[in-house]
């Protein structure tokens, strides 16, 4: 492939100046590292936050809020590696960057790897989301219609670009950032004695509750493809950085109070440990407050859908050839079918989970080892990835 890459940015976009990116990359694709910052939160932090106490506290009991810390070194390193990645490759994209690597032909292959393992995380997240929809909000709703309410939200959204889907992410943000003070309310009866001593655990036990938080850290592979659409690539370690950050405090809170609140013993039993405290908040207007708080909760919690159903529409349209402008919405529905179909297919909600289970591992697969294969093969060709 001779000249420059039909997906790459020129030496003024590598320096964070926007430019007319031909036919497949516009305005409206192009974000800044704030609003990276709120894509990367919301990618991870969705509808697994319910049910992420009882996981670890299953692995390691009064150390789980310790895990959950531990965890997020993870992220942390898919982090590192994703942007030394990019650094050696500023000016091409995702699907770019595999073609330079790997060929055309198996670059491509495995960017269609990577929107598969995105069909089955979405379709997860999906069926999660649905479930607790109809238990706690809408009972009498069958479940295909909750879940093809929530897979046509995500097209909408996904359909207006990478800069709508910031603006969402940053939106919803705001909106739960109160929540996350409300449910601390229940700490005023807490036992704080349900966390020591610290370390009890034992260091297997910990490192298998490691495994199960990262698993709720899943979604800092999005940054493959947003890396490409920031303008100030120099700024995206720190907003990677505050948007895990931001997401290990939430986790690192909603953990402790379950912790504080049931003992790790009690939530081991419970689907949905932080909605059971929700309940146990009173306030003199509402009747059942938990009902208005688990409504916003379901709007932050399709985030994940959205944002990772941008990032395999984006490259699969790239693969494809086909134009932003013109058929991109064929490209969305294309994913957004299959992701519809397989959140239908659990049997029940232990299927579900077990899937959910499953989505966690393979998303190590999709954001730790696939960029660190890139990283290695990128490192061994040396300068002649840079200006190929």
């Amino acid at each position: 492939m001779k000249g420059r890459c039909p997906y790459q940015l020129s030496r003024n976009s590598a320096r964070g100046e926007p430019e007319q990116r031909g036919e497949r990359v516009n305005n409206t694709d192009i974000i800044t590292s704030k609003q990276l910052i709120f894509i990367i939160i919301g990618a991870q932090t969705g509808i697994g936050i319910f049910s992420l106490p009882r996981l670890v506290s299953a692995e390691a009991h009064q150390d789980a809020w310790l895990v959950v810390l531990l965890g997020a070194l993870v992220p942390l390193l898919i982090l590192i590696i994703i942007e030394r990645l990019g650094r050696r490759m500023p000016e091409s994209s995702f699907v770019g960057m595999n073609h330079l690597l790997f060929g055309r032909w198996l670059g491509s292959a495995m960017v269609f790897l990577f929107v598969v393992y995105v069909v089955f995380f979405q379709s997860t997240v999906v069926r999660l989301f649905t479930e607790i929809t109809i238990v706690f909000l809408l009972p009498r709703t069958p479940a295909p219609v909750v879940a093809l309410m929530v897979v046509l939200g995500a097209v909408y959204i996904i359909n207006k670009g990478a800069r709508v889907v910031a603006r969402v992410n940053e939106v919803l943000f705001w909106i739960i950032l109160p929540l996350l003070f409300i449910i601390m309310a229940p700490l005023i009866n807490a036992d704080y004695t349900e966390i020591l001593p610290v370390g009890e655990a034992g260091v297997k036990a910990l490192a298998q509750g490691v495994l199960s938080s990262s698993n709720a850290y899943a979604g800092m592979e999005v940054l493959l493809v947003f890396y490409f659409l920031v303008k100030s690539k120099g700024e995206i370690i720190k907003a990677g950085i505050l948007g895990l950050g931001w997401t290990t405090l939430a986790y690192l809170i909603v953990t402790l109070v379950c912790l504080l609140v049931w003992g790790s013993e009690i939530i081991q039993v419970i689907n949905w440990p932080m909605l059971t405290v929700l309940k146990t908040i009173k306030f003199p207007v509402l009747e059942r407050p938990e009902i208005l708080m688990l409504a916003v909760w379901m709007g932050v919690g399709v985030r994940p859908i959205v944002n990772m159903g941008f990032a395999a529409a984006f490259s699969l349209s790239e693969v494809l050839h086909v134009k932003p402008d013109k058929y991109f919405h064929l490209v969305v529905m294309s994913i957004a079918l299959p992701t519809y179909i397989l959140a239908l297919l659990p049997a029940n909600l232990i299927v579900a989970f077990k899937w959910a289970e499953y989505a966690g591992y393979t998303s190590l697969l999709a954001g730790l080892l696939y960029p660190l294969l890139m990283l290695v093969i990128a490192v061994i060709r040396g300068k002649g990835v840079q200006s190929a």
